[in-house]
This record gives structure tokens, C-alpha cells and sequence, in this order.
């Protein structure tokens, strides 16, 4: 029973410690994603999710560090080449399916102006900057040919948004991320990954 008293009172301590401009500067943001542009027609919703670290966080010019991870599959098996059968007298050309799940590990740094004159409540734009780690992982479908395996690709990545801001802890927050590649030798869906997010972001 002591166990929840300790845990309420640390909570209770996280919270408090961010009215204070030297407190924790600490946080998550937890967002719906969906593709645009080039992944629109193969990919559908997703999730982003990941840890957030504030600055200036007394000031209407808040900034944040932000480390994430998103995650969508393909709305439906995409054909990743073809691969001949013998039917006993010739080569037959037959298509090879896969789903798909495409993950990004990115790291970003976004500028978020507040139209108050302090980054405690109120509109706030967003404009962000960073590197993105695309990964898409094809597995292959029943009765095709071929095993898993992964295409990775480097991206640099712009964001711009809007959030409000309900109080120090809380804000809800609209962004489109556009990453271009950066070795796009052979990418699958054109040189540009860009979506949208909508969500919120939560300050201990």
C-alpha cells in the first residue's frame, strides 16, 4: 500500500517541478499518422510515438528535441518483382507479392513560437528540421516466392504545423513531415515520404 503514495507523490513532483523554469524538462508525444503524396495509395494509418525534450520552456519561443518512431503497413500486398515457374516446357513469368510495413526512427529539432507572450497556454505554430531512418520490411505472402528482408533509406525531414496548448502538460498538435532521401539509388516510392500527424504532446 505504500507503493501508490510513493508513486502519486513523484508524479505530483514531475508535475510541479514543470512550473518551474529550471524543473524537467521532459516529455512524450503520442500521434495518428497518415501518408501522403507518394506512400498515400500503399500505406495506411499509422502511429508516431516518442520522447521529447523542451527548452526555453518559459518563453513564448519554445523549442523541443524530439526522438521518434513511426510505424504503418500497406493496405494491401505490393508486388516486388516477378519469378519464373517451368511448366514443364517453358518459363512462365509470375508476379511475387509482399506486404509491407514501413517504420522510421527519426531526430529533430522544432521551433515552436507561441502567439502569447509565454509557451504556457494558447496557438502555437511548428517548424521542425531533422534526419529520418526509413525501413521498409517486405514479407513475403503465402505461395510467394522469396524471404523477408529489408530496404533502408536516409532522409532529411522538414515538419510544419500548429498545436494549442491547454496548460504547461498539455497540447494537441496538426504536422506534415516531408522527407527527402538522400541516397535514393533505388526507393520504391519515388524520392520524397512525406505524412501527416495529429496527436498530443504531454510535458512532466
Amino acid at each position: 500500500m505504500k507503493l501508490l503514495p510513493a508513486v502519486l507523490l513523484s508524479a505530483t513532483l514531475g508535475l510541479s517541478a514543470q512550473e518551474n523554469p529550471g524543473g524537467n524538462r521532459m516529455g512524450i508525444g503520442l500521434y495518428a499518422l497518415t501518408p501522403v503524396g507518394n506512400l498515400e495509395s500503399e500505406f495506411g494509418t499509422g502511429y508516431q510515438a516518442g520522447l521529447q525534450i523542451f527548452f526555453n520552456r518559459e518563453s513564448r519561443h519554445l523549442g523541443r528535441i524530439r526522438i521518434d518512431y513511426l510505424q504503418s503497413d500497406s493496405k494491401h500486398p505490393i508486388q516486388t518483382g516477378d519469378y519464373g515457374i517451368w511448366n514443364g516446357s517453358t518459363w512462365v513469368d509470375t508476379p511475387q507479392f509482399a506486404n509491407s510495413r514501413m517504420e522510421a526512427y527519426s531526430v529533430a529539432y522544432e521551433w515552436l513560437p507561441h502567439l502569447e507572450d509565454n509557451s504556457r497556454h494558447g496557438l502555437f505554430g511548428i517548424f521542425g528540421m531533422g534526419g529520418t531512418l526509413w525501413n521498409e520490411t517486405l514479407r513475403p505472402i503465402r505461395n510467394s516466392y522469396g524471404g523477408t528482408y529489408t530496404e533502408t533509406e536516409w532522409g532529411f525531414t522538414l515538419s510544419a504545423g500548429l498545436g494549442w496548448r491547454f496548460n504547461p502538460h498539455a497540447a494537441i498538435e496538426a504536422r506534415f513531415a516531408t522527407s527527402e532521401l538522400v541516397f535514393n539509388e533505388h526507393p520504391n516510392y519515388g524520392s520524397r515520404r512525406s505524412f501527416l500527424t495529429f496527436g498530443t504532446s504531454l510535458r512532466f
